[in-house]
Formats: C-alpha cells, sequence, structure tokens
C-alpha cells in the first residue's frame, strides 16, 4: 500500500529531485565544519555511502513507475550511466567550479562502487524486485 501511494503521488520522483540537489549541494558546497575522519580512505566510504543511496534512489522510480515501465536490466543500465557519470561530472565541478575543493579520481572510483554495489544488490534480488512489481502492477492496475 505504502509503495502503491507513493508511486500513485509521484512522491519517489520529488524524493529523488530533493535527493539529487542534497548531493549536489554535499559535493560543491563549502561545509564550515566538515566531519573529520580519524583513518585513510574514512571519506571515501561516505562517497561509496552517498553513491548506493543515490542510485537506490535513482533505480526505484526508473523500475517501479507505470510512466517509464522499463525492464529491470534497462533500468538498471539507465541508473548506473546516471550516477557514474553524475559522480564525475560532481568531481570535475569541483575542479572547475571550486577553490576549495578537489578532482579526486578515488572519489570518483567510490561513487561508482557504491552505484555498483546498490545495482548489485538488486541484480542478486532479481526474482523478488520482479515479483515486486508484478504485485505493485496488479494492485495499482
Amino acid at each position: 500500500m505504502i509503495i502503491k501511494k507513493l508511486l500513485e503521488d509521484k512522491i519517489l520522483f520529488l524524493l529523488l529531485i530533493g535527493l539529487t540537489c542534497g548531493l549536489t549541494w554535499a559535493s560543491l558546497a563549502k561545509i564550515a565544519n566538515p566531519i573529520q575522519v580519524d583513518f585513510d580512505g574514512g571519506d571515501k566510504i561516505a562517497h561509496f555511502i552517498a553513491y548506493f543511496v543515490f542510485a537506490i534512489g535513482w533505480f526505484l522510480p526508473l523500475f517501479f513507475s507505470k510512466k517509464w515501465n522499463k525492464s529491470l536490466n534497462t533500468s538498471m543500465f539507465i541508473t548506473a550511466a546516471i550516477c557514474i557519470s553524475y559522480g564525475v561530472l560532481m568531481e570535475i565541478l569541483q575542479l572547475v567550479l571550486t577553490a576549495y575543493r578537489s578532482f579526486d579520481w578515488y572519489d570518483a572510483v567510490a561513487n561508482t562502487c557504491g552505484t555498483i554495489f546498490a545495482l548489485l544488490i538488486f541484480s542478486v534480488f532479481r526474482s523478488k524486485v520482479i515479483k515486486l512489481k508484478e504485485t505493485i502492477g496488479k494492485s495499482v492496475g
């Protein structure tokens, strides 16, 4: 019922816009008191988690929306293309638009790994995800 309501009201798309804006802000804003991580590569974990959530956020409306009606593989491919490209774009914009941030290939790799891990989970639970979409389709239609 909850997912049905979310899809009917297009709230997932609004949340996706908010998630994208939030990630853009976190990527480009000058943060006065950033969280200090006490071990090497700790910020890469933050990148991984951020893009893991970002990929899930993009996948859900792409796959479950009746308007798009895309297959699991197509939804995963589009999600990967968007999230990985976006991660690299944010790194480039940090270099070009800011004096307080810098381009880091390792950040882009962590972003990509977070995206791939999220999609790997959908792939592992492929039959359950497809069954859920079918169930939702029957209850909505």
